[in-house]
């Protein structure tokens, strides 16, 4: 099954401006977690920024990915079709990011947080 070269470059550009959101949601939050109202009464405020900063940076690689694969799509790729296991590999490459570099904090599997 392929896929035309056009509609691959937008749907990369649409996740990188969807990446761009989430890094921008996790940056604000954690510029505002210094005022006390988010963080609140918190038992581990500090693993919630630790994963929040995490998030901040796979968020920012997923955005420069995505935006560089659309410009290589849009402007230098000249041949119509793409396959699609190439989509395919990079949503499992994206999640797979997400899902191994976000690791579950150990005090919350034993229910203390």
């Amino acid at each position: 099954m392929y896929i035309t070269s056009t509609s691959l470059s937008y749907l990369f550009l649409a996740v990188g401006i969807l990446s761009l959101f989430f890094f921008i949601y996790f940056k604000f939050i954690i510029a505002k977690s210094d005022n006390q109202k988010i963080v609140g009464t918190m038992k581990n405020p500090e693993v919630w920024k630790n994963r929040n900063s995490k998030m901040i940076y796979i968020s920012l690689f997923w955005t420069i990915v995505s935006i560089g694969i659309f410009i290589y799509l849009k402007f230098f790729y000249n041949l119509g079709l793409i396959s699609i296991v190439f989509l395919i590999s990079y949503i499992v490459l994206l999640l797979a990011s997400i899902i191994l570099f976000f690791p579950k904090n150990k005090d919350s599997e034993k229910g203390k947080i």
